[in-house]
């Protein structure tokens, strides 16, 4: 409640169960920070790996080491 962040989830893929996440780059730390310290919800064990970052959000749309022509 007084550590209330907005975060807003753009895509989730419940296949790979994998998100991108939208978050001000103001709460970036914050949301780090809360992804890192849940170790369980809902009684079960949980975990997350942050893959990319990026200010821009037309970067998380692909990656440019496999891009082909």
């Amino acid at each position: 409640v007084g550590a209330a962040l907005p975060v807003d989830i753009l895509t989730y893929e419940e296949k790979t169960l994998s998100a991108i996440l939208r978050v001000i780059s103001s709460g970036l730390v914050k949301l780090w920070s809360a992804l890192t310290l849940l170790g369980f919800y809902q009684n079960r064990r949980c975990a997350f790996r942050v893959l990319q970052t990026s200010p821009f959000l037309l970067a998380l749309s692909g990656n440019s080491r496999e891009l082909v022509l």
